[in-house]
């Protein structure tokens, strides 16, 4: 018995390699999604993003501000421009990707105590660029209108302590705790990869499965042994190994890491096996997978919030194994999370296992039931 479970492992192994798609899907693949998806992100954070100033007041204060504009390290004032059109020639042209008009009067506005707004233009489509320009702008006026206030009130004969506690009576200081440059990468990759590892696992098990016939539970449980062994090794790389290379934060244990990859692993292949089950051919399984792969990354809960997210689509992602697996993963490998703290989403994926090899059988079985 034990060698004849030895044999189907070893025949198990041989059939990966032979197949061309599982091969390039689970080996191939799935080494090539890992190293090359955080490519663009590894500078973590937007930095010298390029804007245009029209400076209509020409004050010693909006000089200062163009200069505090200047020093901050998301963004650089790359072009000075006369008039709002040349301006927006320069946008359109995407030699720029924000506009800072200063008003005039503004220097003399600020001084008397009356407000002295700033236009600021920057690109809506992307959010990213649109957030660090709002911020840096706002930074750099808040720190010039305090430093303006104080001094009036220094010149009024407000002791400088009082005068900048009173402006500022409340400081805040922010210390990121599991993302300490705030970067995209830290935040986003952690969690693609627990996707990625999702993915391929299901195409190759489609490859692999779809449109043939279940050649007996000894066979079945050696394939899925061989699958989550293979996965095993490919959540190290991807959730340890490639993390420590690209210096993304990570501060888990690793065997809290695989108390939650190999259930997780586990319940993927048994959906793996369910939709072989569904599908004829192996196209239909891939095609379908390709089809749901945005869905299944906008459930999984990185884009959007979970909370946020309709009852009906929450249930359904409920169905998915990363949608429990990807915040246990990053909570444990990102944020230091113990066992007792994922030990809710080990059972939930135990039990997604259970109920995807439930209805494996169940489907084969039905397939077999000759009807009258």
């Amino acid at each position: 018995m034990i060698l004849a479970f030895v044999r189907e492992i070893v025949a198990t192994i041989v059939t990966i390699w032979a197949d061309r798609g599982a091969r390039s899907t689970m080996l191939v693949g799935t080494l090539f999604l890992s190293i090359f998806y955080p490519q663009p992100y590894l500078s973590e954070v937007v930095r010298d993003m390029p804007v245009a100033v029209i400076d209509q007041d020409g004050s010693t204060l909006s000089r200062e501000l163009i200069r505090r504009i200047d020093v901050a390290d998301t963004i650089a004032v790359a072009r000075f421009s006369s008039d709002l059109p040349s301006a927006r020639t320069l946008f359109l042209k995407r030699e720029v990707y924000g506009i800072v008009v200063v008003p005039p009067n503004f220097e003399r506005d600020l001084l008397a105590g009356h407000p002295a707004p700033i236009a600021v233009f920057s690109d809506g489509s992307y959010f990213l660029l649109n957030s660090i320009m709002t911020s840096a702008l706002s930074n750099a006026a808040r720190s010039l209108g305090a430093e303006v206030q104080v001094g009036r009130l220094v010149a009024s004969g407000v002791d400088p302590a009082q005068a900048s506690a009173i402006v500022e009576p409340l400081r805040v200081t922010t210390i990121p705790l599991f993302n300490p440059t705030g970067g995209y990468a830290s935040f986003v990759v952690p969690a693609v990869f627990v996707l990625i590892l999702q993915q391929t696992l299901l195409m190759g098990i489609g490859n692999l499965k779809a449109g043939r016939r279940p050649t007996g539970w000894v066979s079945t449980l050696a394939d899925a042994l061989v699958y989550v062994g293979l996965y095993s090794l490919w959540a190290g790389v991807a959730l340890a190994l490639l993390p420590w290379l690209y210096r993304l934060p990570r501060i888990g244990d690793v065997a809290v890491m695989y108390a939650v990859a190999v259930p997780f692993l586990a319940a993927v292949t048994a959906m793996g096996f369910a939709i072989s089950r569904l599908f004829r051919t192996k196209e239909g399984v891939i095609f379908s997978l390709l089809v749901l792969g945005m869905p299944l990354f906008f459930l999984s809960g990185i884009s959007w919030p979970m909370e946020s997210m309709p009852k009906a689509l929450r249930a359904i992602a409920l169905l998915v194994p990363s949608t429990t697996a990807v915040p246990a993963l990053v909570r444990v490998n990102q944020m230091g999370a113990d066992i007792r703290e994922v030990a809710t989403t080990i059972f939930v994926q135990l039990g997604l296992c259970l109920a995807y090899s439930t209805l494996a059988f169940a489907v084969e079985r039905l397939k077999r039931k000759p009807f009258a």
